[in-house]
Protein backbone atom coordinates (compact mmCIF):
# COMPACT_ATOMS: atom_id res chain seq x y z
CA UNK A 1 0.00 0.00 0.00
CA UNK A 2 1.23 3.50 -1.17
CA UNK A 3 2.24 5.79 1.61
CA UNK A 4 0.49 8.47 0.72
CA UNK A 5 -2.89 6.63 -0.27
CA UNK A 6 -5.74 9.11 0.91
CA UNK A 7 -8.45 7.36 0.86
CA UNK A 8 -8.61 3.91 2.43
CA UNK A 9 -12.02 1.43 2.27
CA UNK A 10 -13.05 -0.62 4.74
CA UNK A 11 -14.94 -3.54 4.75
CA UNK A 12 -16.58 -4.67 8.37
CA UNK A 13 -20.47 -6.58 8.52
CA UNK A 14 -22.40 -4.54 6.14
CA UNK A 15 -21.24 -1.04 6.64
CA UNK A 16 -18.78 0.49 4.07
CA UNK A 17 -16.27 2.81 5.23
CA UNK A 18 -13.69 5.30 4.09
CA UNK A 19 -10.48 6.72 6.02
CA UNK A 20 -9.93 10.00 4.53
CA UNK A 21 -5.95 11.47 5.22
CA UNK A 22 -5.84 14.33 3.36
CA UNK A 23 -2.76 16.81 4.29
CA UNK A 24 -4.94 19.59 5.65
CA UNK A 25 -7.60 18.27 6.95
CA UNK A 26 -8.03 16.65 9.96
CA UNK A 27 -8.00 12.43 9.91
CA UNK A 28 -11.65 11.56 9.11
CA UNK A 29 -13.57 8.31 8.86
CA UNK A 30 -17.33 8.00 7.08
CA UNK A 31 -19.26 5.07 7.22
CA UNK A 32 -22.75 3.96 6.07
CA UNK A 33 -24.94 0.69 4.86
CA UNK A 34 -22.96 -0.87 1.64
CA UNK A 35 -24.52 0.94 -1.44
CA UNK A 36 -27.10 3.39 0.66
CA UNK A 37 -24.39 6.65 0.46
CA UNK A 38 -24.00 5.92 -3.49
CA UNK A 39 -27.96 6.23 -4.15
CA UNK A 40 -28.40 9.06 -1.34
CA UNK A 41 -25.78 10.78 -3.95
CA UNK A 42 -27.30 9.97 -6.74
CA UNK A 43 -30.38 11.71 -5.24
CA UNK A 44 -28.38 14.84 -4.59
CA UNK A 45 -29.42 17.30 -7.04
CA UNK A 46 -27.10 18.90 -9.37
CA UNK A 47 -27.96 22.82 -8.18
CA UNK A 48 -27.22 21.60 -4.73
CA UNK A 49 -23.65 20.35 -5.65
CA UNK A 50 -22.82 23.92 -7.60
CA UNK A 51 -23.94 25.45 -4.58
CA UNK A 52 -21.78 23.41 -2.32
CA UNK A 53 -18.80 23.87 -4.41
CA UNK A 54 -18.96 27.82 -5.32
CA UNK A 55 -19.09 28.03 -1.39
CA UNK A 56 -16.24 26.14 -0.53
CA UNK A 57 -14.61 27.74 -3.51
CA UNK A 58 -15.43 31.65 -2.66
CA UNK A 59 -14.68 30.52 0.86
CA UNK A 60 -11.18 29.21 0.46
CA UNK A 61 -10.66 32.14 -2.40
CA UNK A 62 -11.56 35.17 0.37
CA UNK A 63 -9.79 33.34 3.23
CA UNK A 64 -7.68 30.20 3.32
CA UNK A 65 -7.49 26.57 3.76
CA UNK A 66 -9.02 27.00 7.02
CA UNK A 67 -12.01 29.13 6.27
CA UNK A 68 -12.76 26.64 3.06
CA UNK A 69 -12.90 23.50 5.72
CA UNK A 70 -14.98 25.41 7.77
CA UNK A 71 -17.50 26.39 5.01
CA UNK A 72 -17.65 22.67 4.26
CA UNK A 73 -18.59 21.46 7.49
CA UNK A 74 -22.52 21.72 7.05
CA UNK A 75 -22.33 19.50 3.97
CA UNK A 76 -19.63 16.74 5.57
CA UNK A 77 -20.91 13.87 6.80
CA UNK A 78 -24.19 14.52 5.36
CA UNK A 79 -23.03 11.81 2.59
CA UNK A 80 -20.15 9.55 2.37
CA UNK A 81 -19.30 10.28 -1.32
CA UNK A 82 -19.97 14.24 -0.89
CA UNK A 83 -17.64 14.13 1.94
CA UNK A 84 -15.13 11.99 -0.01
CA UNK A 85 -15.01 14.89 -2.83
CA UNK A 86 -15.29 17.93 -0.98
CA UNK A 87 -11.85 16.63 1.14
CA UNK A 88 -10.57 16.16 -2.15
CA UNK A 89 -11.27 19.05 -3.58
CA UNK A 90 -10.37 20.93 -0.43
CA UNK A 91 -6.81 18.82 -0.36
CA UNK A 92 -6.71 19.85 -4.28
CA UNK A 93 -7.54 23.46 -3.57
CA UNK A 94 -4.56 23.53 -0.90
CA UNK A 95 -1.71 21.62 -3.00
CA UNK A 96 -2.49 22.57 -6.66
CA UNK A 97 -1.10 18.89 -6.95
CA UNK A 98 -2.56 16.16 -9.73
CA UNK A 99 -4.06 14.19 -7.41
CA UNK A 100 -7.99 15.41 -7.29
CA UNK A 101 -8.04 15.28 -10.97
CA UNK A 102 -6.50 11.83 -10.82
CA UNK A 103 -9.00 10.72 -8.42
CA UNK A 104 -11.70 12.05 -10.72
CA UNK A 105 -11.12 9.54 -12.82
CA UNK A 106 -9.75 9.20 -16.78
CA UNK A 107 -12.38 10.62 -18.20
CA UNK A 108 -11.91 13.93 -16.61
CA UNK A 109 -9.59 16.43 -17.87
CA UNK A 110 -9.00 19.44 -16.22
CA UNK A 111 -8.86 23.08 -17.47
CA UNK A 112 -5.26 24.68 -17.96
CA UNK A 113 -3.89 26.09 -14.61
CA UNK A 114 -3.52 29.87 -14.35
CA UNK A 115 -6.34 30.34 -17.45
CA UNK A 116 -8.66 33.24 -17.41
CA UNK A 117 -11.52 32.11 -14.64
CA UNK A 118 -9.71 28.81 -13.55
CA UNK A 119 -11.74 27.89 -10.51
CA UNK A 120 -15.20 28.88 -12.60
CA UNK A 121 -14.06 26.07 -15.72
CA UNK A 122 -12.46 23.76 -13.11
CA UNK A 123 -15.95 23.95 -11.19
CA UNK A 124 -17.70 23.42 -14.58
CA UNK A 125 -15.83 20.86 -15.31
CA UNK A 126 -16.05 18.47 -12.43
CA UNK A 127 -19.54 18.85 -12.04
CA UNK A 128 -19.87 17.49 -15.35
CA UNK A 129 -18.04 14.88 -14.59
CA UNK A 130 -19.89 13.94 -11.60
CA UNK A 131 -23.37 14.27 -13.38
CA UNK A 132 -22.18 12.23 -15.98
CA UNK A 133 -20.86 9.62 -13.21
CA UNK A 134 -24.08 9.51 -11.94
CA UNK A 135 -25.66 8.94 -15.64
CA UNK A 136 -23.84 5.87 -16.15
CA UNK A 137 -24.42 4.49 -12.55
CA UNK A 138 -28.13 4.88 -13.29
CA UNK A 139 -28.32 3.54 -16.80
CA UNK A 140 -26.41 0.77 -15.12
CA UNK A 141 -28.41 -0.27 -12.29
CA UNK A 142 -31.44 0.13 -14.60
CA UNK A 143 -30.20 -2.68 -16.36
CA UNK A 144 -29.50 -5.28 -13.35
CA UNK A 145 -32.66 -3.89 -11.73
CA UNK A 146 -34.84 -4.37 -14.82
CA UNK A 147 -33.43 -8.43 -15.62
CA UNK A 148 -35.63 -10.37 -13.26
CA UNK A 149 -33.46 -13.76 -13.55
CA UNK A 150 -30.80 -14.54 -11.43
CA UNK A 151 -29.57 -13.42 -8.00
CA UNK A 152 -28.55 -9.75 -7.69
CA UNK A 153 -24.62 -10.81 -7.81
CA UNK A 154 -25.55 -12.95 -11.06
CA UNK A 155 -27.58 -9.78 -12.63
CA UNK A 156 -24.15 -7.57 -11.97
CA UNK A 157 -22.00 -10.27 -13.39
CA UNK A 158 -24.06 -10.29 -16.74
CA UNK A 159 -24.45 -6.68 -17.02
CA UNK A 160 -20.89 -6.18 -16.00
CA UNK A 161 -19.42 -5.46 -19.95
CA UNK A 162 -21.63 -3.07 -20.65
CA UNK A 163 -20.05 -0.70 -18.44
CA UNK A 164 -15.91 0.20 -17.55
CA UNK A 165 -16.96 1.56 -14.06
CA UNK A 166 -18.76 -2.36 -13.37
CA UNK A 167 -16.78 -4.55 -15.17
CA UNK A 168 -15.50 -6.21 -12.63
CA UNK A 169 -15.24 -9.70 -10.91
CA UNK A 170 -16.59 -9.07 -7.30
CA UNK A 171 -15.97 -12.76 -5.88
CA UNK A 172 -12.23 -12.44 -6.36
CA UNK A 173 -11.95 -9.45 -4.45
CA UNK A 174 -13.65 -10.68 -0.93
CA UNK A 175 -13.15 -13.06 1.35
CA UNK A 176 -16.85 -12.67 2.99
CA UNK A 177 -15.26 -14.46 5.97
CA UNK A 178 -12.87 -11.85 6.78
CA UNK A 179 -13.47 -9.14 9.68
CA UNK A 180 -12.04 -6.60 8.47
CA UNK A 181 -11.04 -5.83 4.86
CA UNK A 182 -9.09 -2.67 3.53
CA UNK A 183 -8.37 -1.57 0.43
CA UNK A 184 -6.46 1.68 -1.21
CA UNK A 185 -8.69 3.65 -3.00
CA UNK A 186 -6.91 6.00 -5.77
CA UNK A 187 -10.43 7.13 -7.76
CA UNK A 188 -13.74 7.42 -7.30
CA UNK A 189 -14.63 4.96 -9.30
CA UNK A 190 -11.99 2.66 -6.79
CA UNK A 191 -14.77 3.92 -4.51
CA UNK A 192 -18.48 3.09 -6.26
CA UNK A 193 -16.79 -0.35 -7.53
CA UNK A 194 -15.58 -1.11 -3.50
CA UNK A 195 -18.86 0.09 -2.23
CA UNK A 196 -20.87 -1.74 -4.69
CA UNK A 197 -18.48 -5.33 -4.26
CA UNK A 198 -19.74 -4.59 -0.81
CA UNK A 199 -23.52 -4.47 -1.22
CA UNK A 200 -23.18 -7.33 -3.05
CA UNK A 201 -21.12 -9.41 -1.09
CA UNK A 202 -23.65 -8.72 2.05
CA UNK A 203 -26.58 -9.22 -0.51
CA UNK A 204 -28.36 -5.83 0.42
CA UNK A 205 -31.68 -5.48 -1.38
CA UNK A 206 -32.04 -1.81 -3.22
CA UNK A 207 -35.69 -1.01 -5.53
CA UNK A 208 -36.67 2.51 -6.51
CA UNK A 209 -38.78 4.42 -4.94
CA UNK A 210 -42.38 4.75 -6.03
CA UNK A 211 -42.66 8.51 -5.37
CA UNK A 212 -39.39 10.39 -6.07
CA UNK A 213 -38.40 7.48 -8.79
CA UNK A 214 -34.56 6.68 -7.20
CA UNK A 215 -33.04 3.73 -5.80
CA UNK A 216 -32.97 3.15 -2.50
CA UNK A 217 -31.85 0.33 0.46
CA UNK A 218 -35.31 -0.27 2.43
CA UNK A 219 -35.04 0.03 5.90
CA UNK A 220 -37.29 -1.81 8.49
CA UNK A 221 -39.63 -3.70 6.05
CA UNK A 222 -38.10 -4.99 2.63
CA UNK A 223 -41.17 -4.41 1.26
CA UNK A 224 -41.35 -0.93 1.87
CA UNK A 225 -42.35 1.07 -1.51
CA UNK A 226 -40.90 4.56 -0.37
CA UNK A 227 -37.66 5.98 0.65
CA UNK A 228 -37.29 8.34 3.94
CA UNK A 229 -35.67 11.16 1.85
CA UNK A 230 -37.33 14.72 1.45
CA UNK A 231 -37.82 15.85 -2.33
CA UNK A 232 -37.30 19.38 -3.35
CA UNK A 233 -40.55 21.22 -2.90
CA UNK A 234 -42.12 19.21 -0.20
CA UNK A 235 -41.71 19.42 3.91
CA UNK A 236 -42.09 15.33 4.24
CA UNK A 237 -40.30 12.26 2.70
CA UNK A 238 -41.83 10.07 0.36
CA UNK A 239 -42.50 7.67 3.14
CA UNK A 240 -45.19 9.95 3.85
CA UNK A 241 -46.68 11.31 0.92
CA UNK A 242 -45.89 8.61 -1.26
CA UNK A 243 -48.93 6.64 -1.00
CA UNK A 244 -51.01 9.75 -1.07
CA UNK A 245 -49.45 10.77 -4.30
CA UNK A 246 -49.72 7.24 -6.00
CA UNK A 247 -53.16 7.49 -5.02
CA UNK A 248 -53.79 10.56 -6.51
CA UNK A 249 -52.41 9.75 -9.43
CA UNK A 250 -54.15 6.39 -10.05
CA UNK A 251 -57.57 8.14 -9.12
CA UNK A 252 -56.38 11.52 -11.65
CA UNK A 253 -59.77 11.43 -13.79
CA UNK A 254 -61.55 9.93 -10.59
CA UNK A 255 -64.44 12.59 -9.70
CA UNK A 256 -65.39 11.38 -6.54
CA UNK A 257 -61.35 11.72 -5.33
CA UNK A 258 -61.02 14.96 -6.48
CA UNK A 259 -64.15 16.42 -4.89
CA UNK A 260 -63.07 13.98 -1.51
CA UNK A 261 -59.35 15.57 -1.94
CA UNK A 262 -60.28 19.22 -2.62
CA UNK A 263 -62.45 19.04 0.34
CA UNK A 264 -59.74 17.44 2.44
CA UNK A 265 -57.11 19.84 1.52
CA UNK A 266 -60.05 23.09 2.07
CA UNK A 267 -60.50 21.35 5.88
CA UNK A 268 -56.42 20.85 6.41
CA UNK A 269 -56.19 24.61 5.33
CA UNK A 270 -58.29 25.29 8.05
CA UNK A 271 -57.41 23.35 10.37
CA UNK A 272 -53.72 25.09 10.21
CA UNK A 273 -55.42 28.28 10.57
CA UNK A 274 -57.07 27.16 13.60
CA UNK A 275 -60.59 28.29 12.31
CA UNK A 276 -61.94 24.15 13.43
CA UNK A 277 -59.77 22.23 16.17
CA UNK A 278 -57.27 18.86 15.25
CA UNK A 279 -60.52 16.69 16.75
CA UNK A 280 -62.88 18.36 13.90
CA UNK A 281 -60.36 17.94 11.39
CA UNK A 282 -60.10 14.47 12.17
CA UNK A 283 -64.06 13.71 12.71
CA UNK A 284 -64.91 15.75 9.19
CA UNK A 285 -61.95 12.94 8.07
CA UNK A 286 -63.68 10.25 9.26
CA UNK A 287 -66.91 11.08 7.83
CA UNK A 288 -65.66 12.26 4.41
CA UNK A 289 -64.18 8.74 3.96
CA UNK A 290 -67.33 7.04 4.71
CA UNK A 291 -69.48 9.35 2.67
CA UNK A 292 -67.06 8.61 0.13
CA UNK A 293 -67.24 4.81 0.10
CA UNK A 294 -71.34 5.50 0.21
CA UNK A 295 -70.55 7.25 -3.17
CA UNK A 296 -68.28 4.40 -4.76
CA UNK A 297 -70.92 1.78 -3.78
CA UNK A 298 -73.82 3.93 -5.50
CA UNK A 299 -75.44 4.36 -2.58
CA UNK A 300 -75.53 8.31 -3.12
CA UNK A 301 -74.85 10.55 -6.20
CA UNK A 302 -71.60 12.15 -6.70
CA UNK A 303 -74.22 15.47 -6.70
CA UNK A 304 -75.47 14.26 -3.34
CA UNK A 305 -71.42 13.71 -2.08
CA UNK A 306 -70.38 16.96 -3.15
CA UNK A 307 -73.19 18.71 -1.32
CA UNK A 308 -72.57 16.93 1.67
CA UNK A 309 -68.59 18.09 1.26
CA UNK A 310 -70.20 21.67 0.77
CA UNK A 311 -71.83 21.91 4.14
CA UNK A 312 -68.56 22.20 5.78
CA UNK A 313 -67.15 25.27 4.15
Amino acid sequence: MKENTKILGFANGNQTSYKLKFDNIEETVVSTVSGKALFDFLWIDGDMLRTIFTDIVIAYGGGSTEQAIKKSTAYVDKNSYLTVYIASFIDYLANGSNEFTTFLGSDFTAPKKGSEKYFDKFLNTMLDSIEQKKAEIKFYLDKVIKDKKGSLPQRFTKHREESKLFNFDFASYFDAGDDVIVYPLETIDDVIRFDIMLMLVNKIKFKPCKCCGEYFIPRGRINSEYCERIMPGETKPCSEIGALKTFDIVHKDDAIHKAYITAYRRMDSRQRAKLITKEEFKEFGKNARAERKKCYNGEITLEQFQTWLDDFR
